[in-house]
């Protein structure tokens, strides 16, 4: 009998240090911090509702006639077209009073702010997420009708870290888009369900009805492609601006080899992506069977690059198809890491950009002190 109580004391021993220490060293080893405000946020579980803020900012312009909102808002400083026979209105020309309104069928539909003056209330340009929770809490799912069709949509760890997405009692929403590298707010995009739809950069389980019911055929693209490389240039100096970095101009020699290399691209794509795998993907985005963004590979665009004969090591160039939303292409470049790396270039100070209905590529480069020189001479 003592031996076996002394068998018992002995096994309720050896569970107490097996059990015990580990609980103990967590607290010895507490989890180093990390200095980035995007971990300190905690997000939301799926099955907390979503709460609506009321309608404050350019989520109060959404739904308004174009007529109603000229009279509140004249003079645009250019017009754009753009996809499926919208507009884009612009105002503002630096990252004080920057802001684009798109119109369609005649009503807003969406509006991207870049302009820390420009009203987007209760938000601020360069806000973290730390300060976004302190307005409203981070949700990851979002479910409403539009037509006769639900909709649920899930949000990524990295959507809610780099475009959280936010409601309106109004029935709009708004896209908060956090720089990558910075984990600041870069610009805000409030859109209407239909628009939402339409880009939907997030999970959904149903099928996207918006999308799939897009217009077909009805766009001018000769004039679209060239209002979306001006919209490119303009909004990418606008982000360099506010990284205090040097602004692109348009360079002929990699402007020509940016048309030659999306020529090659859509004519032999076959000679560029070799991978069988990632060249049935490109030739399901070019027959628009899918809506995934495509990726060209180092590898691909190094190969690229020689066979338009870029003239220095250091340029270097991004691919992005489908294309159906400059804005939204662009800000999603400074929440990815891949992208971000390519615009990120000090140096960099010339661009050749082309784009042939909803692919677009673009070559970036320094500019050689000679030719400088050599411009500045000319008459």
């Amino acid at each position: 009998m003592k031996r076996i109580i002394e068998f018992v004391v002995c096994l309720i021993l050896v569970f107490s240090v097996v059990y015990i220490k580990p609980v103990i060293s967590s607290y010895k080893n507490p989890k180093p911090k990390n200095d980035l405000s995007i971990e300190k946020v905690k997000m939301t579980h799926k099955s907390v509702p979503y709460y609506e803020l009321n309608t404050t900012g350019m989520a109060n312009q959404i739904g308004k006639t174009k007529e109603e909102f000229l009279k509140e808002f004249p003079n645009p400083k250019k017009r754009w077209e753009s996809y499926d026979q919208t507009e884009w209105l612009v105002y503002g020309d630096s990252v004080n009073d920057y802001y684009q309104v798109e119109i369609k069928n005649h009503v807003v539909v969406s509006a991207f702010v870049l302009g820390s003056d420009v009203d987007s209330s209760p938000f601020t340009m360069n806000m973290n997420l730390v300060d976004l929770a302190e307005i409203t809490t981070i949700f990851s799912n979002f479910n409403f009708e539009y037509g006769d069709q639900k909709y649920e949509v899930e949000l990524t760890e990295d959507d809610m870290n780099y475009r959280p997405l936010v409601a309106f009692n109004n029935g709009t929403f708004a896209i908060l888009h956090m720089n990558q590298l910075t984990g600041k707010l870069l610009g805000i995009r409030y859109l209407d369900k239909q628009t939402l739809l339409s880009i939907m950069p997030y999970q959904m389980e149903q099928e996207n009805h918006v999308k799939l019911t897009k217009q077909k055929d009805t766009t001018d693209f000769k004039k679209v492609d060239e209002a979306n490389r001006e919209q490119l240039v303009t909004l990418l100096n606008l982000f360099r601006e506010k990284d205090e970095k040097k602004g692109y101009h348009v360079d002929v020699d990699l402007q020509n080899k940016a048309n030659k290399g999306l020529e090659i691209l859509s004519e032999k794509p076959e000679s560029i992506i070799t991978d069988q795998d990632h060249l049935a993907d490109w030739k399901k985005m070019s027959e628009k069977q899918s809506e995934a963004i495509l990726l060209l590979s180092d590898e691909e665009m190094l190969k690229l690059g020689k066979e338009v004969e870029l003239k220095s090591k250091k340029d270097h160039g991004v691919f992005y198809g489908p294309v159906n939303d400059v804005p939204f292409m662009v800000t999603n470049w400074y929440g990815s890491r891949f992208y971000h790396e390519e615009i990120d270039h000090k140096k960099d100070t010339t661009v050749g950009i082309t784009f042939t209905k909803e692919k677009s590529l673009i070559f970036f480069g320094e500019e050689e002190k000679k030719q400088t020189i050599e411009s500045s001479d000319k008459p």
